[in-house]
């Protein structure tokens, strides 16, 4: 009896650690960037896209897009960090503005400003989504 006792504080321990990380574990790349410094670029990035759209620039926005597409993966990277719903949102949210973004490339490609225009305004609210659910993993990583 003395010998499975002892032999489940131990495991007992480790499930307790388990448990109590579980939200944080898979990727390694999980603490590499702040969730607030991703808002924050993504915040300047979108900005940047709207200026390109507004002033009927459509050679800026492939590379914007492309920028926006690298800070959108590094977030994916991060997601590892975040709840599974939210994370799951994220998710949707992140496929939802790449099929928007490469939606903008073509239309900036073929110089359709309206459709680019329009194309960036259903952006938009995704985008959004995008940088409230990083600032809700800002809140919940770096709280006390």
């Amino acid at each position: 009896m003395r010998k499975r006792t002892r032999a489940a504080w131990p495991t007992a321990a480790l499930l307790a650690a388990l448990a109590a990380s579980c939200q944080w574990a898979g990727d390694t790349k999980a603490a590499h960037v702040s969730f607030s410094a991703l808002k924050e670029t993504i915040e300047d990035v979108s900005a940047r896209l709207d200026a390109a759209v507004e002033e009927t620039s459509p050679d800026r926005v492939p590379a914007i897009d492309h920028e926006l597409n690298a800070v959108l993966d590094t977030a994916m990277d991060q997601a590892s960090a975040m709840n599974i719903l939210d994370r799951e949102h994220l998710a949707i949210s992140v496929a939802t503005a790449r099929r928007c973004l490469t939606a903008m490339d073509r239309y900036a490609q073929s110089g359709d400003g309206e459709l680019l225009r329009a194309q960036n305004q259903q952006l938009q609210p995704t985008i959004k989504e995008i940088e409230e659910l990083l600032e809700r993993a800002d809140r919940t990583t770096t709280a006390k």
